[in-house]
């Protein structure tokens, strides 16, 4: 044996798979891909399956998957047992989520067109201290696009949502 280890470098997996140097070893730390073995020299050497890792990752991410989920969906898979059904009930988690934020934001949006109905009238406010046009809007506006503190539970994660 030559010294010489079989397998790839993180910046062959990085043009590979589009994602940085440094979210891999990111992804590393959080446990999301496990620590790869090192050649005598010290580099990480990485297998196709990270390689297939890193794409589904990127995968679930833009299908709306918090790094906590993927996390256990591999580690599901890794463990040899089948996640399809655990992701489907993620995504009719995910899709009620975005259902129930289009609602927000339809509600938000509809307010909002109201208060500027309102503020392109006729009359111009006045803007002494503190502005009118904000003093003045319907609390229901100002609060709508957030949901309610007691609906929302105190342990629940953020949810990483899709850029459209």
């Amino acid at each position: 044996m030559n010294g010489k280890m079989a397998g790839l470098l993180i910046g062959e997996v990085a043009q590979r798979t589009g994602v940085s140097v440094t979210t891999i070893r990111y992804y590393e730390a959080l446990g999301l891909l496990p620590p790869p073995p090192r050649s005598l020299a010290g580099y990480r050497r990485y297998s196709e399956q990270t390689v297939e890792e890193l794409r589904f990752i990127r995968k679930a991410q833009s299908l709306g998957s918090s790094q906590d989920e993927i996390g256990g969906i591999l580690k599901l898979s890794r463990s040899g047992k089948t996640a399809c059904a655990h992701v489907l009930s993620l995504a009719h988690q995910h899709l009620a989520s975005v259902e129930e934020r289009i609602r927000q934001l339809q509600h938000f949006r509809d307010q909002l067109a109201a208060e500027i109905a309102k503020w392109n009238g006729a009359d111009t406010p006045t803007c002494r201290g503190l502005c009118q046009i904000i003093t003045g809007a319907e609390m229901d506006a100002v609060g709508c696009a957030r949901p309610e503190p007691d609906r929302v539970h105190p342990r629940r994660r953020r949810r990483a949502w899709p850029i459209i």
